[in-house]
């Protein structure tokens, strides 16, 4: 796929479950709680002639088919699902992603171009390394797909895990960069590290989107609709 993508010089991250495992397997002992066996690509497209001149491409490879029932959708090799999730100049101004060839497909977007400029590359194996969506970011996308799809209880599942496992995977940072968060809570919580990590989070977060206020904004109401302690303590690392 990167061959591809370098023909058409269009720059991509990896997000969903595969860039949260990704992210993850960074240190060992911190995995996902639950396994995928799709991939969900980001791509900065400036229109959707481009988008199908891409897929096209990669349907030639006979590595990949088209699936039968979603335009965005891929199988590579017969078992593995690729979304190619395109954002950028292709959105129209509500921030959507509309697709007219067969039938009209209809995706939000917002969210994806402001965490693309805080990707991490990280090698995941020799003469291999991938840009992927932070873990901050990741939890910017899963709440606003959350909040548009409340069905896809698995995106609140892995919030709470990235906040379970965070201070740990972000440990010498937090030491040097966020202490005084420390000192907003007591030590004595039994969730003293969560409320530490989620506020640190909602810190990140507020950065990533702080020159689109409107997606910003959407971001807090979705936050406010779930009044639990980490929840509460993202959002205030946002109005920090």
């Amino acid at each position: 796929m990167e061959t591809v993508f370098r023909t058409y010089k269009v720059d991509y991250y990896l997000v969903g479950a595969i860039a949260r495992d990704i992210s993850l397997s960074t240190q060992e002992g911190f995995g996902a709680k639950r396994k995928t066996n799709d991939v969900d690509i980001a791509i900065l497209l400036d229109n959707e002639k481009e988008f199908y001149a891409i897929k096209e491409a990669l349907v030639a490879t006979n590595l990949f088919e088209e699936s039968s029932y979603k335009a965005i959708k891929l199988i590579y090799k017969a078992a593995i699902e690729v979304d190619l999730l395109p954002f950028g100049e292709i959105e129209n101004e509500a921030r959507q992603l509309l697709l007219s060839r067969h039938s009209l497909l209809v995706m939000d977007m917002k969210g994806f171009k402001e965490v693309y400029p805080f990707t991490q590359t990280i090698k995941v194996a020799e003469g291999l390394s991938l840009n992927v969506c932070s873990l901050e970011g990741l939890v910017i996308l899963k709440l606003i797909a959350n909040n548009d799809n409340p069905d896809r209880t698995k995106d609140i599942t892995d919030i709470e895990h990235f906040i379970e496992v965070y201070f740990d995977l972000k440990t010498d940072e937090i030491y040097n960069d966020f202490m005084d968060v420390m000192d907003l809570y007591n030590t004595e919580q039994n969730n003293f590290l969560k409320l530490v990590s989620a506020r640190i989070i909602g810190r990140k977060m507020k950065e990533m989107l702080e020159n689109t206020d409107t997606t910003l904004q959407h971001l807090k109401i979705i936050l406010s609709k779930r009044p639990v302690d980490t929840w509460i303590a993202m959002m205030e690392g946002i109005s920090d």
